[in-house]
């Protein structure tokens, strides 16, 4: 499978703002969770061990935001471009 552009800052906009709230109510109610309609971007590892004990590991959010930034070309300017992008995105 070959990725563009796009689609790699598409993706490392969605781990940079994924809310932890889905994998918090997957781990506490596993049974009650539809996963395809959950939002896990921000999982990097999801356990849950023979006594039933749940381990939640996130994906570094800052490190998702600095690559977003060095992407838009750094400094104030890039910044500027970020904040601009992600905000069209919401949209």
């Amino acid at each position: 499978m070959e990725l563009d552009r796009e689609e790699i800052l598409e993706a490392l906009k969605r781990v940079a703002l994924s809310s932890p709230n889905d994998a918090v109510a997957l781990a506490l109610a596993p049974k009650d969770a539809y996963v395809k309609s959950l939002d896990l971007w921000g999982v990097s590892e999801f356990k849950v061990n023979s006594a039933g004990a749940v381990e939640v590991k996130f994906a570094d959010r800052v490190k998702a935001i600095g690559l977003l930034l060095e992407c838009a070309g750094g400094g104030e300017d890039g910044m500027n471009a970020l904040l601009n992008a992600l905000e069209a995105g919401e949209e």
